[in-house]
């Protein structure tokens, strides 16, 4: 399944370095893109894996704020 977060606070590569690491580090996460300019990041997860709070707290506990996940 496709997903889209939308992250505000990041501001530069290593922003959106960590971000990508927290998430491919994920088990069920793959396809991992974050986009600074779009304060985005898209990726797929496996049905059941991990839930979209998991997946909030995870990058909050990065200090970025989610905006919503899709």
């Amino acid at each position: 399944m496709k997903k889209t977060m939308k992250i505000e606070g990041m501001s530069c590569s290593h922003c959106t370095g960590a971000v990508t690491r927290a998430l491919e580090e994920t088990p069920g996460v793959s396809n991992v893109q974050v986009s600074l300019e779009k304060k985005e990041a898209g990726f797929d997860v496996e049905d059941g894996r991990v839930s979209d709070a998991a997946l909030k707290e995870l990058i909050e506990d990065l200090g970025y704020d989610v905006a919503g996940i899709a």
